[in-house]
């Protein structure tokens, strides 16, 4: 304690044995609390620290799927470009070159073109069907494909959209 001359006045002693351990009692059980305190303030900013680092991730993450989805835009126009332009031109072997450039930044970031055959089984977990046409294929199979799906690491990040076959009207 100071007193107003700010010089500091001793606590009080204890004058037995059993004021002694009172007063040691006292002091472990102020320790004790002010160590649970402790520990739960830093368990509580470790909890913190984790969910900040997970909602980083999560925004950062979000971000580059955004930005990987508008590549693949671009991706899909440079594909377009290339089946209308003509072929052993400067254009369209410039256009390759940036096609390639392009698929080779997405595999970077773990994005690669889905593989899908003709005459397999529509999967309705990696494809979208946009039409039908009529075929002699059994139903449900890709008879051809509109729009390239992507898989990021091995999850679909956007299905391709595929026509299927009718054989109702064959």
């Amino acid at each position: 304690m100071m007193n107003n001359n700010t010089t500091a006045v001793p606590p009080e002693q204890p004058t037995s044995l059993a004021d002694y351990h009172q007063a040691l009692d006292a002091a472990q059980q102020e320790v004790a609390a002010l160590n649970d305190k402790y520990l739960r303030a830093a368990a509580a900013l470790d909890n913190t620290r984790k969910h900040t680092t997970r909602e980083v991730a999560t925004q950062v993450n979000q971000q580059v799927q955004r930005l990987i989805l508008s590549m693949l835009d671009v991706a899909d126009s440079l594909e377009r470009a290339l089946t209308y332009s003509t072929p052993d031109t400067p254009l369209h072997q410039g256009m390759q070159i940036t096609q390639q450039q392009l698929l080779a930044a997405l595999r970077g970031e773990g994005v690669l073109p889905m593989p899908i055959m003709i005459g397999s089984r529509f999967d309705p977990l990696r494809q979208e069907a946009v039409g039908t046409r009529a075929s002699v294929e059994a139903q449900l199979t890709i008879v051809d494909v509109q729009r390239t799906g992507y898989l990021r690491d091995g999850q679909v990040l956007r299905p391709a959209q595929v026509i299927l076959s009718d054989p109702g009207s064959a």
